[in-house]
């Protein structure tokens, strides 16, 4: 904040997540403990939970899936390594950028290691080491301009700051006194991180399964939503991402097609 570090954190935890099936009645409980009497009083908890959970009348059971194939490229080395050091010069690097265009920066880096393992009765078992680095600056000048950029990667020693803290430095400078405007219908081009909270967006009220399936979302096979220049699609696997071997029931991702030119 204010162009200057004030805070070096670090947390490492567990947590044990376990949904218990009792016919059509699921009851889920969660623990940040793994030892023998925990784990037992977390299968009790969450079966207590399921004998008085309402039934759930489509309940299709726990997926059965074949073992995941590995993907490329979910583990950096350099993310899980990555020291304070590390971060700290990344940093330095957005403020120097800040300081040269006379704004202000304010961000952050973080860098992170998980392990996710998945294991059901139905026979899944599920396994992978996924790594994620994230540096965003917003900046803020002296005559009311701001700016932002942001970039995002499973290694974080590909992670440019000087180049992210340029990004964010020349739109402030360049959105100095800014004018109001009328209200109205504008036509716009949104840059990529605008992009990607839309899309966001649309993964939380649109795309996921549990919205389709309360009648939230305005997915409807078949339904146009949009442009025909509009295709999004589910591509866990792609190394351009953060790919994921399987999904957080153990389920092995592939590749989805929610939108293809405007149509659900």
């Amino acid at each position: 904040a204010n162009s200057e570090i004030h805070q070096n954190v670090a947390e490492t935890d567990v947590r044990v997540s376990l949904r218990f099936v009792r016919g059509r009645r699921v009851g889920v409980a969660s623990s940040g403990r793994v030892d023998p009497e925990a784990l037992r009083s977390l299968a009790e908890t969450a079966g207590r939970i399921a004998a008085v959970a309402e039934e759930i009348p489509d309940w299709p059971g726990l997926p059965a899936a074949p073992p995941p194939a590995p993907v490329t490229g979910a583990f950096a080395p350099g993310t899980a390594e990555a020291s304070p050091e590390l971060r700290a010069a990344a940093v330095r690097a957005v403020i120097a950028e800040a300081d040269r265009a006379g704004v202000t920066a304010f961000g952050s880096f973080a860098t992170g290691v998980e392990t996710v393992a998945v294991a059901t009765t139905a026979g899944i078992r599920a396994a992978e080491a996924r790594t994620s680095a994230r540096l965003l600056a917003v900046t803020m000048g002296p005559e009311a301009g701001t700016g932002y950029g942001e970039a995002a990667a499973v290694d974080a020693t590909t992670i440019d700051g000087a180049a992210v803290g340029l990004e964010a430095a020349e739109k402030a400078r360049r959105s100095a006194r800014p004018v109001d405007l009328p209200a109205g219908d504008y036509r716009v081009v949104l840059e990529e991180h605008a992009v990607v909270d839309l899309l966001d967006n649309l993964g939380f009220v649109g795309f996921s399964g549990l919205a389709v399936e309360e009648g939230r979302s305005f997915f409807e096979a078949g339904r146009r939503v949009g442009s025909d220049l509009v295709t999004i699609v589910d591509a866990a696997r792609d190394p351009a991402g953060m790919p994921a071997a399987f999904d957080y029931e153990g389920v092995p991702t592939r590749r989805v097609v929610m939108l293809e030119a405007g149509v659900c």
